[in-house]
């Protein structure tokens, strides 16, 4: 009887195999492979809020200065000051080009009407605006303007922005965000 039992046991045994290391080593490349993608995926997330947050500032800022401009009657061209967070300050011209002018007066346009960045700054129509955030981080903007004359009473304003560098003289890819909007009112 105990002979019996021993070899329906043995029988048993045989037909419980374990891993092999041949399985073992693909089941731990499979899970590596695994663990990479991931990693990749939070790589990518946390580009991209970076990317989001710098491109928001962007908005921000150009959406500073039109309305900054857009505060004053477009009938009058006064000089503005603003003043970023290490207190600089800048010169925000306002003045537009002539009624019917082509090109406009300030920062230089594309053809598909954009601030040309490839182009020189134009004094009082540009400004490295430096926003400060948290543990002391430091993000510099390029923002570029230009006024149009379109009547006595209105003008065409484009007002672009861009990071220019991080902190020390970082970069990275940084989109161009561009507000367009007809300033005054007709009388």
């Amino acid at each position: 009887m105990e002979l019996s039992i021993r070899k329906k046991h043995n029988r048993a045994a045989d037909g419980q195999d374990g891993l092999t290391i041949i399985e073992l080593m693909i089941a731990m490349v499979v899970l590596a492979v695994g663990i990479l993608a991931s990693m990749s995926l939070v790589i990518m997330a946390i580009t991209g809020d970076a990317r989001s947050k710098q491109q928001s500032n962007s908005v921000a800022l150009a959406q500073m200065v039109t309305e900054k401009i857009m505060s004053i009657p477009a009938y009058t061209s006064p000089t503005l000051t603003l003043i970023d967070c290490t207190g600089t300050s800048y010169n925000v011209s306002t003045t537009g080009s002539a009624i019917g002018s082509s090109t406009g007066s300030g920062a230089p346009l594309t053809s598909s009407g954009d601030v040309d960045y490839t182009q020189a700054t134009v004094a009082n129509y540009y400004m490295p605006y430096t926003d400060c955030g948290t543990a002391n981080r430091q993000m510099t903007y390029d923002v570029r303007w230009n006024i149009k004359g379109l009547t006595p009473y209105t003008k065409l304003l484009t007002v672009s922005s861009r990071l220019k560098n991080i902190g020390s003289g970082g970069s990275m890819f940084a989109p161009v965000v561009t507000i367009t909007t007809v300033i005054g009112q007709g009388t």
